[in-house]
């Protein structure tokens, strides 16, 4: 059963990473160029393409540049747009529509302009969020990662290599994504350890700060001598915090576990249980030069009564430019009744270096 199984998560995490990388399909008509302009309170003039809103930052590529250029959004006087965004709210709010920063003395807290089919709502620039140009098709509109690391030590023979990737597409009534999480080191003389984790989390929302949500993990561990538990599941969140800097968010709900262990475990615990999930989320960013992302799930048991189990997943990385980034990872899963012949806890840290898309 060994082998069968961590081939199945090898060849779901290549497709992980082949899908996220995959470019968009050809023969699409190449849309004319457009010309928008963002004045900066300064008097500066910057003509060319708006990307996006993003941790704080107005992205927007002149036809002279190779990469968009980030400039900080509350020093924005005025933008001018004809393409169509999708955007998010402090409120939590998210609307589709042309865009326009206007200057408004009589009510300066309607100077952002969003227009739909005719229909025109205004809000204060200082609460819109995040907002992306509305991309002709799936592939374009996703966003994500890609990192890797290794290291080898000659006197010990010691080797490691970690794998980490995740994807996300978000639109005004729900975000879809998925990660991918791959750890192997081997050293002579002693055994491999492999940790591989692939999961996915998809969001419907309910209102401006409510959701409902759904969880699938799949995880190998030989350290915790774990084969592969699959859990599905899904409930309840709402966010606390949503700002240009900060997000935090809940979520509470229920999981269905199954569990496989290596027969070297010595015992095995239920191989179907029922547990509930509370999951915590929380990231903070300074505008686009580093940003801090952490993830805690506990799975108290429910038909197994009086075994819980946790997962902490956070990173930290530095951008070095709109897309390299520097990321030091960590992760810990915790189980306080595993088989006799299994360690309640994993724990890990590595750094690695990517891109961004």
């Amino acid at each position: 059963m060994w082998i069968p199984i961590r081939r199945l998560v090898f060849f779901a995490s290549l497709t992980l990473c082949v899908w996220m990388i995959m470019p968009p399909a050809a023969g699409a008509a190449k849309a004319p160029e457009r010309r928008d302009v963002v004045v900066m309170k300064n008097g500066d003039r910057i003509t060319g393409k708006i990307k996006k809103l993003d941790h704080g930052q107005l992205y927007i590529e002149p036809p002279y540049v190779v990469a968009p250029i980030p400039v900080d959004w509350l020093q924005v006087e005025r933008i001018e747009s004809t393409a169509k965004f999708q955007l998010e709210m402090s409120g939590g709010k998210r609307l589709v529509g042309t865009i326009q920063k206007v200057q408004t003395k009589e009510n300066p807290n309607q100077d952002f302009v969003i227009e739909n089919g005719g229909v025109e709502t205004r809000v204060r620039a200082i609460d819109v969020v995040a907002f992306q140009s509305q991309k002709s098709n799936f592939w374009r509109q996703l966003k994500g990662s890609v990192n890797l690391g290794a290291s080898y030590v000659s006197g010990s023979t010691a080797t490691s290599v970690n794998l980490d990737a995740d994807t996300s597409y978000n639109s005004t009534k729900y975000q879809i994504g998925a990660a991918l999480s791959s750890n192997y080191s081997n050293q002579s003389g002693a055994n491999s350890s492999n940790r591989q984790d692939l999961s996915s989390v998809s969001s419907l929302y309910l209102s401006r700060h409510a959701f409902v949500g759904s969880f699938l993990d799949f995880l190998t561990s030989d350290q915790q001598s774990l084969d592969l538990r699959q859990t599905y599941g899904g409930g309840y969140g709402r966010y606390f915090i949503r700002t240009n800097n900060t997000e935090f968010s809940w979520l509470g709900g229920l999981v269905f576990v199954k569990e496989a262990y290596s027969p070297q475990s010595g015992m095995n615990p239920k191989d179907h249980n029922l547990e509930g999930l509370l999951e915590l989320n929380y990231d903070w960013f300074r505008f686009n030069t580093s940003e801090l992302s952490t993830n805690f799930q506990l799975f108290p048991g429910i038909s197994d009564s009086g075994r819980v189990r946790s997962n902490l997943n956070a990173s930290y990385s530095i951008n070095f430019t709109h897309d390299i980034v520097l990321r030091l990872n960590l992760f810990d899963t915790f189980d306080n009744r595993p088989p006799e012949n299994a360690l309640k806890n994993q724990f890990g840290i590595s750094t690695t270096f990517g891109l961004t898309f």
